[in-house]
């Protein structure tokens, strides 16, 4: 069915506005982008030196501290490599192998109220922390709640899931009489770890007005259905009929930026698509009619970005 003619003004108006917040946002990032996507803080040593916080040695499973004082162990912890992985999770190994897997350690807790009620614990570990937080935004659930950890989190009826750093992490319940004890649980794994801090990276740099922050994501491949189009963050903006997709990339180079742009815009054409302007000021800027919807595709410097309906 066709948007009204007021539905689509408001489409329209809203991607005028983020498009300018974005043009600025990545006029600013030129100069001040920093490549470093994390810090590690530092805990103070009973000696006075220093050292990086980190987790418990391999195989020596979380802390018995960090666990609430109702659960107990039911058995010891599991490890697995990128060899044995699909043991444990067979039909999602490829989601976390594609995507800078190293290791996965597992453990299962039981409430000493009810042997019925229990969760799992799991700890994956990937390359860096962008891999972590794909794997964590790209398999959010539509029925989930944001979770104050201090760090990228969400729940469900039954689950927790949150990233800190190189780790994503998911306590998954057979219960939903474990809320409670899943959140203390995370909050005791978050404060034990090193203190990540984000740097400017592409999710920073979304305007904040009429953001769904809980919607930001990492898309590692075939973004929007494009195979040449990876490494992408998305946001969602606006409400109701007028709602849209922001996307950022940065890129190698800003020739990469601009190649990846008339690409996409060349995929655009291809799929029934037709150019409608440019973004006023924004000669680098593209805007395609899509059948019913409109996309806007920009470059400047090394970023590639726009919105998508």
């Amino acid at each position: 069915m066709r948007r009204t003619g007021i539905a689509e003004t408001c489409i329209g108006i809203l991607i005028l506005a983020l498009l300018a917040g974005i043009t600025g946002w990545v006029y600013f990032a030129q100069s001040l982008f920093d490549p470093g996507f994390y810090s590690v803080s530092l805990r103070e040593e009973g000696n006075g030196s220093y050292r990086k916080n980190s987790l418990p040695s391999p195989g020596s499973g979380p802390a018995s501290a960090l666990i609430p004082e109702n659960l107990i162990p039911m058995g010891p912890e599991e490890t697995f490599d990128s060899e044995t992985l699909s043991d444990k999770i067979d039909g999602k190994a490829e989601l976390y192998l594609s995507s800078g897997f190293v290791k996965l350690r597992a453990r299962r807790f039981v409430s000493k109220a009810d042997p019925k009620s229990w969760l799992e614990l799991f700890i994956y570990e990937m390359a860096d922390p962008t891999k972590a937080f794909s794997v964590y935004s790209s398999q959010k659930r539509k029925d989930s709640k944001p979770v104050d950890l201090g760090v990228s989190a969400y729940a469900t009826e039954d689950a927790l899931f949150f990233t800190n750093g190189p780790n994503y992490f998911e306590i998954i319940s057979a219960s939903k009489d474990l809320g409670e004890t899943m959140t203390l649980l995370a909050k005791n794994l978050v404060e034990s770890e090193p203190k990540y801090t984000e740097q400017q990276t592409e999710a920073s740099l979304f305007p904040l007005e009429s953001l769904d922050a809980s919607s930001v994501s990492l898309h590692m491949s075939d973004v929007f259905g494009f195979s040449e189009l990876d490494r992408v963050y998305t946001a969602s903006y606006g409400v109701g009929v007028a709602r849209v997709t922001a996307f950022l990339s940065k890129r190698e180079s800003a020739q990469e930026a601009a190649g990846l742009a008339a690409a996409y815009g060349r995929f655009l054409i291809e799929n029934g698509g037709q150019e409608a302007g440019e973004i006023p000021g924004a000669p680098d800027s593209r805007i395609y009619k899509v059948f019913d919807t409109y996309e806007v595709v920009l470059h400047r410097g090394k970023f590639l970005a726009g919105t998508h309906e």
